[in-house]
């Protein structure tokens, strides 16, 4: 047992009722005033794109594995930088996962590659589940395209890996590290590639990827199409 410096044998404090202990009345509240008001706070707008799908200049076979996806107008990722990338200029996009990035990049880079066979493309991600998600995505744009994409991630076979990059492919996907052991071993090419894509370039520099991936674009043809994307504005 112990003693309280509240006071107590017990180590318990004692306390003295009082006239005033208990819950007091006062005046009604409505909540519903102070719930109709965080609701109307917490309105945005709706973003209204300026352009649809059925709009884009891209192969009719996109449109239509497009719908098949459920796309049903642009997201505003999508919707600003799709005209750019089919026009053939860099560009810098800020967005995060989950927002269509993917399909931003896919579709006029697949609509590339549908007019000209000898384009090569490069897709550089951070981590192997992004890899992952981007090649389903590949698969699910270019049906019925006879298009061919590697993916190129650690964590899984590099024999298998080995021996997809012996066909004839136009697109890679994969994360740094072992794209440098693929080039190490003389399976890629890098000159060939005149298509990049950095996707989300800003956990690239967190998880400390700046010199493989500064390693991996001095390898690259001057003559490029480079796309970057990430969640923030980077230097």
């Amino acid at each position: 047992m112990y003693r309280s410096s509240f006071g107590g044998r017990r180590g318990l404090p004692k306390f003295r009722k009082s006239k005033n202990f208990g819950p007091k009345k006062g005046p009604k509240i409505d909540v519903s005033r102070f719930i109709n008001k965080t609701v109307s706070n917490e309105e945005q707008k709706e973003y209204l794109p300026q352009n649809q799908f059925k709009d884009f200049a891209v192969d009719e076979r996109l449109k239509q594995n497009i719908i098949r996806k459920g796309y049903l107008r642009p997201t505003p990722i999508q919707d600003q930088a799709l005209p750019h990338i089919l026009a053939g200029k860099d560009l810098v996009g800020i967005a995060n996962t989950g927002t269509g990035k993917t399909a931003a990049f896919l579709v006029p880079l697949l609509n590339k590659v549908s007019k000209d066979r000898n384009q090569k493309v490069l897709i550089l991600t951070p981590t192997r589940e992004l890899a992952l998600q981007i090649q389903q995505e590949f698969l699910e744009f270019s049906h019925g395209f006879g298009v061919f994409s590697v993916l190129c991630i650690g964590g899984a076979s590099i024999g298998v890996q080995i021996k997809n990059l012996r066909r004839n492919y136009n697109f890679i996907v994969g994360t740094p590290g072992r794209i440098k052991d693929l080039i190490k071993r003389r399976l890629i090419n890098m000159n060939l590639f005149n298509n990049v894509v950095v996707d989300e370039a800003d956990r690239m520099l967190d998880m400390g990827f700046i010199h493989d991936i500064k390693f991996l674009l001095g390898l690259l043809p001057r003559e490029r199409h480079s796309l970057f994307f990430s969640a923030t504005i980077f230097r």
